[in-house]
């Protein structure tokens, strides 16, 4: 069963994601192109911890939507275990890729932080690694608020704000027992970095505070927290993601 995805309708203003994400995604797009194939905390670590989550908040019979869905990797994954998904992402390279990896699932190419209504309600949304990039958060939660049915869930991930800053990225390779690198913590800003060979983008970095207050405003409540943690043996240069969070993923529920 193909779900179809509910009409947004874009906006004229060309949001920060849009700068970095609508085009020119290749180097990200080559970057992933080994992913299923090789250990890497996004999918010995993340994944497995999302996919959990399937299992606890949604049934064969639930609509789900995955929220900034790049080349369909995650979604990919919930499809497997027997759950109708949707894809969404302001990159039509993404898009396409996603398509052709899978072509029997739903993708668009819609950019959740400009004001939409959903005819389409789901029981569960995800955004995965997708937040720390929104600059009109509150627009973005305004949409999600609109396409879940009552009572429904938010399943957020970002990089773990007190671990991960944009200019730490390298962090997890330090194998040396000196301190970890974690910036400035309480300086919420926006930094700009290459993340692939030559792709550009940006990182808003916010605190876990902020987050939970953003989500409260925008009338969703908090169910759970989770800060998963590395089950699996890695190679030398992820060590320490056995030590410390790399993600942190905040499961929230819709306030009618």
């Amino acid at each position: 069963m193909k779900l179809k995805l509910p009409h947004l309708s874009l906006g004229r203003k060309k949001t920060l994601s849009a700068v970095y994400w609508q085009k020119h995604c290749q180097g990200y797009i080559d970057l992933l192109k080994d992913t299923e194939h090789y250990p890497s905390p996004y999918t010995k670590v993340m994944t497995p911890a999302l996919l959990s989550l399937v299992n606890k908040y949604t049934t064969p019979k639930s609509r789900l939507i995955d929220i900034g869905s790049g080349e369909g990797y995650f979604t990919r994954q919930v499809t497997a275990l027997n759950r109708h998904i949707c894809g969404l992402d302001l990159s039509p390279e993404m898009v396409n890729e996603a398509r052709r990896k899978d072509p029997t699932i739903d993708y668009q190419v819609k950019d959740i932080e400009v004001p939409a209504k959903s005819t389409v309600k789901y029981d569960l949304a995800f955004s995965n690694l997708v937040f720390h990039y929104i600059e009109n958060i509150d627009i973005a939660l305004t949409n999600v608020h609109e396409m879940l049915k009552k009572d429904g869930y938010f399943v957020v991930t970002v990089p773990h704000p007190c671990y991960y800053l944009q200019e730490n990225f390298n962090w997890f390779q330090d194998e040396t027992d000196t301190p970890y690198n974690i910036g400035d913590y309480f300086s919420e800003r926006t930094t700009i970095r290459n993340i692939a060979n030559t792709f550009k983008t940006h990182h808003i970095h916010r605190t876990i505070g902020s987050y939970l207050r953003i989500f409260i405003k925008n009338k969703f409540k908090m169910v759970d927290i989770v800060e998963p943690k590395s089950e699996y043996s890695v190679p030398i240069t992820l060590k320490k993601i056995r030590k410390i969070p790399l993600f942190i993923i905040f499961v929230i529920q819709k306030i009618s």
